[in-house]
């Protein structure tokens, strides 16, 4: 920053007037001041060398303070939805504690399976429209990354275009931000790669993760007491045989991904309960194999044309699972008297994956009436 130089070269010690002798100094030889030989002094005045070592010093402050906020930032310790300090956590949490009027709380990480229609806010109003307890709203939150797993979205965080997938809000920039939002969170849905838990290698990478990184968070929930219900979202095998995946005879290769699924969530489930948390698996993946089952050209239509994503018609499918695990926990039955009012119409208020056109009534009532919550028990 171009400091002055108070020592002069060569000397340890210099007194305060030998030192604004050196601040003076002159080039050629020294002369005396107003002599008509002396030159011009070769620095600048001592009032402004000092505000020009001022302003250095704050330059360096400034930049330090940028750094360390992209630090903060990039680790999750501060977003738009979770900026309270952690010693203030606690105290703000105490005016999310459950009162009359309070809200439930749900969040979501996961990829494009959870983003594809909106789930979370499908859930949400399927949820809401079933409350009649003293819960008067629901609130939802997400982080999302499309084709990540549990592990990666972890290191990664959302991806900020993934937001517009679910309506431009209610997603957090990672994953330890999501989770250490000082309200806490009555229940977390928890969603890995369409093939990790399948394969032996990515289900370890996934029990891993979840046992060094979200358990801890989980069972601290910002300070708010129960720890949230988790509830695994079980996703299903693809609708055609994929090439390169040694899943057994290609023909049965939906069967046999969608039962490795089931056994890879429900080693999920074991270590997060030897966690001390409580589980509940939503069975989407069975669902979608009830409906292949019973009626092929219905199943067909639970699908994108990548032969993987859900279809609005999926989605909703999947939604009534997920809501039905909170609506029937213990924990949460006297906020919802009736159960689960599944109505067949798509909400007017959350917008299918593309633009699609919604599902038609009469499939959504199909597919409820083949594998919807009560159906499949």
């Amino acid at each position: 920053f171009g400091l002055p130089t108070v020592l002069k070269r060569g000397s340890s010690q210099a007194s305060p007037s030998a030192a604004l002798a050196d601040t003076f100094e002159m080039e050629g030889s020294p002369s005396t001041v107003g002599s008509p030989n002396a030159v011009r002094p070769r620095g600048r005045c001592l009032p402004c060398r000092v505000r020009s070592r001022v302003l250095g010093w704050i330059v360096v402050i400034v930049v330090l303070a940028v750094a360390l906020l992209g630090i903060w930032v990039s680790f999750g310790w501060f977003s738009a939805s979770s900026a309270l300090p952690a010693s203030l956590a606690s105290a703000h949490a105490e005016d999310c504690l459950r009162r009359p009027g309070f809200a439930l709380r749900v969040a979501f990480v996961g990829n494009s399976f959870t983003y594809y229609n909106d789930l979370p806010h499908l859930v949400q109003g399927l949820l809401a429209r079933s409350l009649t307890g003293n819960a008067t709203s629901v609130q939802v939150g997400a982080c999302l990354h499309g084709g990540q797993s549990l592990d990666s979205i972890w290191t990664k965080g959302a991806r900020q275009s993934d937001e517009e997938k679910i309506g431009g809000h209610d997603m957090f920039p990672t994953v330890r931000a999501l989770l250490s939002n000082p309200c806490g969170w009555d229940a977390v849905v928890l969603q890995d790669h369409s093939l990790g838990p399948a394969l032996p290698d990515s289900r370890a990478e996934g029990l891993d993760v979840l046992a060094e990184h979200y358990e801890p968070l989980l069972r601290q929930n910002a300070g708010v007491s129960p720890p949230p219900l988790v509830v695994l979202y079980q996703t299903w095998g693809y609708r055609e045989p994929q090439k390169g995946l040694d899943l057994g005879e290609l023909h049965k290769q939906f069967d046999t991904l969608t039962w490795k699924l089931e056994q890879g969530y429900g080693s999920y489930a074991e270590e997060l309960r030897r966690g001390g948390l409580e589980v509940a698996v939503a069975p989407a993946g069975q669902a979608f194999k009830r409906v292949h089952d019973r009626s092929p050209d219905l199943w067909w239509q639970l699908y994108q044309s990548d032969n993987k994503h859900p279809t609005a018609l999926g989605s909703y499918l999947n939604g009534a699972h997920l809501a039905t695990a909170v609506v029937e926990h213990p924990r949460f039955r006297d906020l919802f008297g009736a159960g689960l009012k599944l109505q067949t119409s798509w909400p007017a208020d959350v917008r299918p994956y593309g633009d699609n056109a919604p599902p038609s009534d009469k499939d959504l009532q199909r597919v409820l009436a083949i594998a919807g919550p009560i159906e499949l028990r």
